[in-house]
């Protein structure tokens, strides 16, 4: 029987983003009071093809089994959370939805255009659409965590988990690297900012004056994602949109507009279109300020006069990023964490997706070595100016137990805990309705979960 995954959230993300294509039919199994249907199913089955990339290739039928299972084991972690009276809060969710846009939009390069045409919707209506998802996998997560956080692992036992792995399974490391960065960013010109607030004022008095606000958000709006529909980003829900956006929204009646707002996209006037209770219907147009050529410039000087700072004078590289680095990690010397696995090491698959420029910069200098200032892409698709610091970088090698202690460490620790949802699943079965149709009889899972089937 192949293992569940203990966080069976691979799929999560994406439920309701695929949804345009699958039409939702009939039960094919319920746990407890939770059923799973057929679109269930075709969502994860779509989820992990994205996730894996194997985007039209059909999947093995023991692959769909154990995606199967996976939702059956959610369903159940559901249900204990349900008896458990576990509870996540808005903010949570919240939170994790704009947590996942984020990574996203990092994994399409940065442009998140090209996430809202990649799924034909906008961030707000994928993140609505993903909401309850979202919120069923908090619960699920917390009820693993419950079960599995006092547990604990000796070093035998890491030791035995490896000497159990054959040699010629031994997993291949990739190449990783650990970086430190010193970050300056182009000043935003009062002048800048005051000139956007002006034309959207213009805009706005404007369109009081009865032209068409759909017409000035194709002509003039900068979001990629609702421009082309006349700025409307369709139906959101509280905590879903920049704060002073909400509130600004919120405060208006159908048919009403906004005066200017400033949020970290940029400025906006926003447009009420209907409103549901506390659901809105908005459209919006943006306009972001841009450095001017004279800031970029001043920025690049000075991380050139930091840069010489450090090599004349032979300064610590996490001491100049503490005092002259404008990003928050300069409290940590200006260490960068890998936002896909929240560690310092950064594998070259992930630093393609963060940014290939740092990439090529780094991979052939030594340890210890550092770049020449030069521009990054953030995510929000503003440019900023970096040094980096290559601190370690590790070779593509066979996984070592002294070497990869830690990774190994970490998947012994995880295969416990896997072991012990198993007994736990074991033991919930017989006081739990289980049942699931006969279409996956041939699933070995089965026989282990002791399933009833209809």
């Amino acid at each position: 029987m192949k293992k569940i995954i203990l966080l069976c959230t691979f799929w999560a993300y994406s439920v309701g983003i695929f949804a345009q294509s699958i039409v939702i039919d009939e039960i094919i199994a319920t746990v407890g009071n939770h059923i799973v249907t057929r679109s269930d199913l075709e969502y994860a089955i779509q989820a992990y093809k994205y996730s894996s990339g194997y985007y039209t290739m059909d999947l093995e039928e023991e692959t769909i089994c154990s995606i199967v299972e996976q939702l059956l084991f959610q369903k159940m972690l559901l249900h204990q959370a349900e008896l458990d009276s576990v509870v996540v809060t808005d903010q949570q969710v919240n939170d994790r939805l704009d947590y996942n846009i984020r990574l996203q939009v990092m994994r399409m390069g940065g442009d998140a255009k090209k996430l809202e045409e990649y799924y034909g919707k906008t961030i707000a209506e994928i993140k609505s659409e993903s909401r309850d998802q979202v919120r069923e996998d908090f619960l699920a997560e917390e009820v693993q965590r419950t079960l599995t956080s006092n547990l604990n692992i000796a070093v035998q036992e890491v030791k035995d988990y490896f000497n159990k792995i054959p040699n010629d399974s031994l997993p291949i490391i990739p190449t990783e690297y650990e970086m430190s960065h010193i970050v300056k960013t182009p000043i935003i010109s009062e002048s800048e900012k005051i000139a956007i607030k002006e034309r959207l004022e213009n805009y706005r008095s404007r369109i009081l004056r009865g032209e068409n606000f759909s017409t000035f958000a194709r002509m003039y709006s900068e979001d990629p994602g609702s421009a082309s529909k006349g700025g409307d980003i369709g139906f959101t829900s509280r905590g879903e949109l920049y704060a002073p956006f909400e509130t600004a929204a919120y405060g208006l009646k159908p048919g009403e507009i906004s005066s200017v707002v400033e949020t970290e996209a940029g400025f906006h006037i926003i447009k009420m279109l209907e409103r549901r209770g506390e659901d809105i219907h908005v459209a919006h147009i943006l306009i972001k300020p841009k450095p001017s050529a004279e800031a970029l410039v001043e920025a690049k000087q000075y991380l050139d006069s930091v840069y010489q700072l450090i090599v004349e004078n032979n300064m610590p590289f996490d001491s100049a990023a503490r005092l002259f680095s404008d990003n928050p990690d300069k409290v940590n010397g200006g260490k960068m964490v890998n936002p896909y696995s929240s560690t310092y090491a950064f594998s070259n698959e992930h630093l393609k997706e963060y940014d290939k420029s740092i990439l090529y910069a780094i991979e052939n200098i030594g340890e210890g070595k550092f770049t020449r200032p030069m521009a990054v892409i953030n995510e929000a698709g503003n440019q900023a100016y970096h040094i980096v610091l290559l601190n370690k970088k590790r070779e593509a090698h066979k996984a070592d137990f002294v070497l990869d202690y830690e990774k190994i460490k970490n998947a012994a620790l995880e295969d416990k805990k896997q072991k012990t949802l198993m007994k736990w699943v074991k033991n919930k079965v017989k006081y739990t309705h289980i049942k699931i149709k006969e279409d996956f009889d041939s699933c070995d899972f089965q026989k282990e979960w002791g399933l009833k089937t209809e």
